[in-house]
């Protein structure tokens, strides 16, 4: 009897104040990208990701009665971020990743043909729960928007552009709600690598970033030769 009433007072207790089910953060570079190039965009280009793509941190409620009690803190740490920069070192011969946009003599000392800066724009993962016949139903998704925008080396704006992803995921709700936490990781993650994909086919595809990366290239050529040409007392 004592054992019913300790039962029926944590049922009481969880339906009231429900747990806080942590969500598993996984980062999804872009798998496939759709480029009528075969070739990497030629260069250095320096890799600058806003702060509010690292702090991404929310706290989802059920937006159904079912489950409704219960909370699933996202923390998303470094996952996005890792995702972006794998990204992008598929579509650059060459990335180097700092904090903050360089200025045109640091560009030119990294030898570097542009910039890339990424920030978030919107981030909203929901999360609903069914009653089964047999066990409960979680049903998640995620919207993604990040703001891009690439410069060529004298500051030139070569792409302003917004990208995004949105996607769902759905499962046995498990014990207690529980296992709705995967349900939302897995709807986020397919986001990000959804997002990533979009991300990939607007750079990759972009003739001006290419043709700004080998004119830089081209440039780049002929101060190397005019400094042999100094060397060797050519005129």
């Amino acid at each position: 009897m004592k054992m019913l009433k300790i039962l029926v007072v944590s049922c009481i207790f969880i339906f009231l104040f429900g747990c806080a089910y942590s969500v598993p953060s996984t980062f999804a570079p872009a798998v496939n990208i759709y480029s009528s190039y075969e070739d990497k965009i030629q260069g250095t280009v320096v890799l600058v990701i806003d702060d509010s793509v690292n702090n991404i941190s929310q706290e989802v409620k059920p937006s159904s009665y079912v489950c409704g009690a219960h909370k699933y803190p996202v923390r998303l740490d470094s996952a996005l971020a890792i995702s972006i920069k794998q990204t992008t070192d598929a579509l650059f011969e060459n990335v180097i990743e700092q904090n903050n946009l360089p200025s045109k003599e640091h560009m030119q000392k990294l030898n570097s043909q542009g910039v890339i800066f990424i920030k978030l724009n919107r981030f909203f993962p929901k999360i609903s729960f069914s009653m089964g016949f047999w066990s409960g139903h979680a049903n998640a998704s995620c919207d993604i928007v990040l703001d891009v925008v690439v410069k060529d080396m004298n500051n030139r704006n070569l792409v302003t552009t917004s990208v995004g992803g949105s996607r769902s995921a759905d499962g046995d709700s498990g014990i207690n709600c529980g296992n709705g936490a995967n349900v939302l990781s897995d709807a986020i993650a397919l986001s990000i690598r959804d997002t990533m994909e979009r991300y990939a086919e607007r750079i990759s595809n972009s003739e001006k970033i290419r043709n700004a990366f080998k004119i830089s290239e081209t440039s780049n050529e002929m101060k190397e030769n005019r400094g042999k040409d100094t060397v060797t007392g050519i005129k």
